[in-house]
């Protein structure tokens, strides 16, 4: 037998061998699904114990919510120092009634009480006294700023019915130390000083002093620091 036929006998019986597997494979399936046990007649009248089940519970959490707070309040603005027209840090103003009750006034007729001095009348002692509505600073001049001056001057007015001052005169002169705690009496200052002063004086205006409620002249004094 040559290779030739050997070949041909092979491929003859390859298709004899492949349809006898296939029709062996059917029968197996076949066979299996006849004789597969039926499971739901097997479990028919089994009692099921659910006590070994693990029972899980599920909660619904709610959804938590942050609160927003209030703001803070502003912090109020700091206060604004506005500066005065009129600034008086270098003068002090006393005013006080220096007039006396005279026990024997004589013919002075700048001291009797209720006197008329030309068409007005002058109070020693007034019910309410002048009290100044506008004042006026004394200039510190040139030479005196130099010199370094420091005083202390009280100038005596007479404020008519109408709150001017008409008469004006310088009675104390004093000399000042750098923080005021000591002073000097003296009779002139020389520099400008005594003129300056006068001249702030007569500008002060003031609300005119009072005698049984009617306007009457009357005197006050005040008191001017230069340089301090």
């Amino acid at each position: 037998m040559n290779k030739f036929e050997k070949n041909t006998r092979r491929k003859e019986r390859y298709h004899v061998h492949l349809l006898a597997a296939l029709v062996v494979s059917l029968l197996t399936v076949n066979l299996a699904i006849q004789f597969w046990p039926d499971i739901q007649k097997e479990n028919k009248g089994l009692v099921f114990d659910a006590k070994g089940q693990n029972v899980i519970q599920m909660e619904e959490i709610e959804q938590t919510r942050q609160e927003k707070k209030k703001p803070a309040p502003p912090i109020p603005a700091p206060p604004i120092v506005v500066p005065d027209d009129v600034v008086l840090d270098d003068l002090e103003i006393e005013i006080t009634d220096t007039s006396l009750t005279l026990e024997d006034p004589g013919n002075d007729t700048e001291v009797v009480e209720g006197t008329n001095t030309g068409d007005a009348t002058v109070a020693a002692r007034a019910d309410k006294s002048p009290s100044p509505v506008r004042i006026s600073i004394p200039e510190y001049t040139r030479e005196a700023r130099r010199k370094g001056i420091r005083a202390r001057i009280l100038v005596e007015v007479l404020v008519n019915e109408r709150g001017r001052v008409s008469e004006a005169r310088i009675t104390e002169l004093y000399l000042l130390n750098k923080d005021k705690t000591e002073r000097e009496q003296v009779s002139e200052l020389g520099y400008g000083i005594e003129e300056a002063t006068l001249v702030a004086a007569r500008k002060h205006q003031f609300s005119p002093a009072r005698q049984n409620n009617k306007r009457v002249s009357s005197y006050v004094t005040l008191t001017f620091e230069i340089g301090v």
